[in-house]
Formats: structure tokens, sequence, C-alpha cells
């Protein structure tokens, strides 16, 4: 899943994740994501941008997922990385390059 609300950006992320044969699923916001989160059980990890309803708001998203959803995967794509110790998550620096972003999520899902 991408938590994005850059139109843009979400549809060339998405289009560079199902060209690499992932199966994406988009939310424009915290609020969309937890909707999808709670009914889609095949996602498998979250790429949540940092910006995407202010960073306290991503914060308190991949929280919510941490704590509903253990096995899932998060990935923060931040400018500047959070000072939320509390929410042990990688963080991908933005900008990112699609091979970067890439390799980021192959690594997570092998763990």
């Amino acid at each position: 899943m991408i938590v994005q609300d850059d139109f843009l950006l979400r549809m060339k992320t998405a289009g560079d994740l199902r060209g690499w044969g992932y199966d994406v699923v988009e939310a424009f916001n915290e609020a969309e994501a937890r909707r999808a989160l709670r009914v889609d059980r095949r996602i498998a990890l979250v790429l949540l941008d940092m910006d995407v309803d202010g960073s306290q708001r991503s914060l308190e998203l991949a929280r919510w997922i941490r704590a509903h959803h253990p096995e899932m995967k998060v990935l923060l794509a931040a400018a500047v990385a959070p000072e939320a110790s509390d929410i042990p998550v990688p963080v991908l620096d933005k900008p990112y390059r699609p091979l970067a972003l890439l390799q980021q999520i192959d690594a997570l899902l092998k763990m």
C-alpha cells in the first residue's frame, strides 16, 4: 500500500511498483489507509509518506498499523527522519530513486 497525498507522486510510485510485479493499493490520506487496512488482508507493506496529513498524523498511522497489524511492514518516506524512537520502522530518505525504493521493499518483505 502507498499512502501519499501527492497524486502524481502516488501514481508514479504505484506504476513503478506494478511494473516490478507488485500489487498496489493506493490511499490519499490516513483515513483512506485505515479503511483499506481494515478490509484488505493481502497488504504486506505500507509505504507511508511522512508529509501525508502532517508528520504527526503519519506517525499516528504507523503506530496504529503496528498495534492492529503487527506482522505488517511499514516503510516511512521522509525528507527528515522522524524523532519518534517508539516506532521502530525503517526510513527511506526523500527524494528517493525508484531503485532505492525497490531494494528497500524487497529487503523488508524478505524479513
